[in-house]
């Protein structure tokens, strides 16, 4: 399966707001933990849970689900 990339750029926008320093997107890949993705500060694991959450229903990640991946 294809990832969305759009729905990683919104993940990060979000987790953007909470910590400026998160870095820009790279690249992303699936992995058996979810999806890698590498921005220009860190890689940011995003589990498969949290990116169809935001696929489907953003407002249903709470605030400390994202800083939970920060």
């Amino acid at each position: 399966m294809q990832i969305a990339t759009y729905v990683i750029y919104e993940l990060l926008i979000r987790m953007k707001e909470l910590n400026p320093d998160i870095g820009d997107f790279i690249s992303c890949k699936r992995t058996e933990n979810g999806i890698l993705v590498q921005t220009t500060s860190e890689p940011v694991l995003i589990p498969e849970q949290i990116y169809q959450q935001q696929f489907e229903n953003p407002s249903s990640i709470s605030t400390i689900e994202l800083l939970s991946l920060i």
